[in-house]
Parts: C-alpha cells; structure tokens; sequence
C-alpha cells in the first residue's frame, strides 16, 4: 500500500494508475479495472494526475462519494463488468492537502473470475497491465484464461483423431519399467500395457468405443511428429551457454516427449551440479531442486499457448520457463500447500515413478535450499504481455574444472552401477564420449579403475 500523505513521492507504474477525473467520471476506469484484475492487482487513485516529471500530484474530485457509488453501480452490473471482485473497503475517500480522493484497490482476479472483462465479450473487453498502460488481450490470451477457468483436468482429455501407435513402445518401456523400481509392490505393473495405460489416464475411450491417447498420455509418452501436430506452438528445449561444459551427444533439446525430455535434463542437472559443489549433500540439494524447477515448470506449462517449456543455463544461472501465468498468486506458490497445476493428470503420471507429491511444496522446497546453503534468492515471475511463467535460480561459483568433474562424475556412477561401457557412461552421465575418454584414460593411469572385458570398473 502506498503512503497517500507522501503521494508526490510515487509514480505511475504496472500496479498505480492516477485519473484526474476533473471533469466527470473517468470511463476508462474500467479498462484499468479489468487489466489489473487480469494481472496482478493495482491502485486506481481518482484525483490524482501525473505531472510532467512524472510525479504524482493531488488535484482532487468534485464528488469522490458519488463517484464512489458510480463504481459499486457498474461493477455490479454483469451487462457492464463481467466480475465484481471488490470488497467494501477496496473503494475508498480519502482526504490529502484538504482535496478529496477517490482510492480504488483491485485485487488480483483468481483464475475461475479471469478474464475479467468490460462489455459483453471477453474477447474484445479483456485487458491486462503493461508497465504504466492498459492493453487489450490477444485472442490467445483470452483463451488462455479462459481454459484456466475450468476445475476438470483438461489433459484427460480423450484424442480421438490419435491412435496408439501415435505413442512411443520405448519410452512407455522406460516409464513402466521407472514404476517398477520405485514401487516394486505396485498393482498396475502387473497389467498388460493397455490396461495400464487407460487405468492411469495415458489412455481414454472414445465415443467409438475404441482406446485413444490422452492428452497427457500423449505429451508424455507420445512420438514427437503426433505431439508437434497436437501441439504446433509449443516447443520444448533445454539450452546452455557455459562454452566450457559442452551439451551431451544425447541432445534434450530434442526430446521424443515429456518423459524423454525430462530424463534427458535431469541427467544434466545432475552433472552440473557436480561440477558446481564440492560438498555432497548440497550438490544433492542443488540437482534436486533444479529438477524440481524443471518438472514444476513440466506439470504447469500451458502447452496449447504460443511459446515454449525452455530450461537454459548459463555459468551462473538456471532459468526456467513454461508457457502459462500462475494459477495461484506468487506469494502462495513461493509459501506451498496450494497446489493448482495445471496438467493435474500429468502430475499424477508423474507421482506414479516418484517424481512429485502434488502438494504444492516444490516451489518451496526450492527457496528453502537456496536460503539453508546461502546462496542468492530465486525469483519467481510473470510476463503477462507474452503470457509465461518464469523461475530463475542463481548458481554457486563453479567449484571443479570439467576434466575433474567428468573424473569424478564416473567414479560416482562405477559406485553405484559397478561396471560400464564408455559408451553406458557418456549415456548415463549426459557427457559426450570425447570428454569421457580422456577422463578414463586419466583414472587408468592413476589405477583408480581397471578395464574388464565387460567394461570399467573400481580398483577393489
């Protein structure tokens, strides 16, 4: 909230919109109105204009209460305002310098009220902020807001058009086969793939009685030719900048699906954060919730919106990005416990090999780690003109050089999996088989691992 009686300190921004209002009630009230419900919430101060050095100056109203009483008329006239989304304290008269001003706070709609619109069509009534103006939606971001407005998760949806042979038999391989190693006692491994797929929502039936993908089922098990045609606006990629940590043979910018894609960066993930930290209950930390970041970007991505899921880092930064605004407000995803995504079947396909609770505690997680190992803050937030959600994570200073990384990263992996090929550990580490060879060469030579018939292996 702002200080009214220091108001020459302010200016117009994305959350103050001043109206002189000198001479009648200011119509474009309502647009202002529905593009901070749209948004983020925002101040309407009615007597109050912007000067030339764009400062806030307090001209005041003729007749503030019955400007005041305009408002509550309107918006509770559904012809005029498709929303009324005030409480009786959000209008207000205030008196500053000994002139009269009108204060109107707009809260932020939730995502059932959007979009909040003037007029009878929220296609040519909707606005939303940017910076110190009002703009009208595009056709696409109304319908956006308005496929957010449905409780019913929309990836169950059946795609009638596709057929099974539109998924792809080695990834549903790796998925169940994820299943079974993390929920050795589960039921559903015992059911023949159909089965499976249709009890866990991979799978629907169409009005031809016939199985059919899912929408979910298809983003994440599906051939990459059926998704681009299902989904033609979004892309999904995994980008690096670092020059000195060069992208993996296997490239996960070119995922088959979701489930592809997913393994593909966590396998990434995991080698960055070796090479960031020595410590290894951080490095643990910090692969953890970088995956975390990704997969909660995955689960509330708004795939049929212009844009794309994209996961870039760079030497001091991971930034992640899905298409969709938030479904609940920053403060709320940054404190957990209001879990909302998007893709609620996803989410649960995703549960089924461990990767999430969906409850909502992710998000936090990820702050609690960056404050328990002190390293800067993420930030967490919203362009509303491109309509993406965005999540940056700062890096710790890289503590290995890439030779010594790579070194220890197989090391770790002969630890636990006892025996590879170099070509199993380029794979199973996301490294490209030229930086894995003289890293073998290297453990050799210092009889930290012999070379078998069957693969490498730790000296015993």
């Amino acid at each position: 909230m702002i200080d009214l009686n220091n108001i020459m300190r302010y200016h117009e921004n994305n959350r103050i919109e001043a109206k002189k209002a000198a001479g009648g009630f200011p119509t474009s009230l309502w647009e202002t109105y529905s593009a901070f419900a749209n948004t983020i919430g925002g101040l309407i101060l009615l007597g109050v204009e912007e000067s030339r050095d764009k400062n806030l100056t307090v001209t005041g109203v003729p007749d503030a209460q019955g400007y005041a009483d305009t408002i509550w008329q309107t918006v509770n006239d559904p012809a005029r305002v498709s929303a009324n989304i005030l409480r009786p304290e959000d209008v207000a008269v205030h008196t500053i310098d000994g002139r009269e001003v009108l204060v109107v706070h707009v809260p932020r709609a939730n995502r059932r009220q959007r979009p909040v619109y003037v007029g009878d069509s929220p296609f040519t009534g909707s606005y939303r902020r940017d910076g110190e103006g009002d703009y009208h939606c595009s056709a696409d971001q109304v319908r956006a807001m308005l496929r957010d407005r449905e409780d019913a998760p929309a990836d169950l949806a059946v795609l009638e058009a596709r057929s099974l042979a539109d998924l792809s038999p080695e990834t549903l391989r790796q998925f169940r086969l994820a299943i079974v190693m993390r929920q050795t006692e589960h039921p559903w491994n015992l059911l023949p793939d159909n089965d499976f797929l249709a009890t866990a929502g991979a799978l629907g039936h169409g009005k031809d009685g016939q199985l059919h993908p899912t929408l979910a089922g298809l983003l994440l098990l599906g051939r990459r030719s059926a998704i681009r045609e299902v989904f033609p606006q979004c892309k999904i990629t995994y980008e690096e900048t670092d020059t000195g940590f060069t992208l993996a043979t296997h490239r996960p910018e070119n995922p088959e699906n979701l489930f592809d894609f997913y393994q593909a960066v966590a396998r990434r993930l995991d080698a960055v954060s070796a090479l960031l930290t020595q410590d290894w209950e951080a490095r643990h930390e910090l692969a953890d919730a970088m995956k975390e970041a990704v997969l909660n970007a995955i689960l509330h991505a708004d795939y049929f919106a212009p844009g794309g899921l994209t996961i870039r880092r760079t030497d001091d930064t991971l930034q992640v990005e899905n298409p969709g605004l938030l479904r609940v407000t920053p403060d709320q995803a940054r404190q957990g416990g209001s879990a909302d995504p998007r893709n609620r079947t996803l989410t649960s396909l995703f549960a089924l090999v461990k990767l999430v609770s969906a409850s909502g505690s992710g998000l936090k997680g990820i702050y609690k780690t960056w404050a328990r190992q002190g390293w800067n803050s993420p930030t967490l937030s919203e362009g509303f003109k491109a309509g993406i959600t965005s999540l940056s994570l700062p890096l710790p200073r890289r503590a290995f050089s890439r030779e010594e990384m790579t070194r220890q990263l197989i090391v770790e992996y002969l630890t636990d999996e006892v025996i590879a090929t170099e070509e199993m550990l380029a794979k199973g580490l996301g490294l490209p088989r030229r930086e894995v060879r003289p890293a073998l060469d290297e453990l050799l030579e210092k009889a930290f691992i012999v070379e078998e018939p069957k693969g490498y292996r730790l000296r015993a």
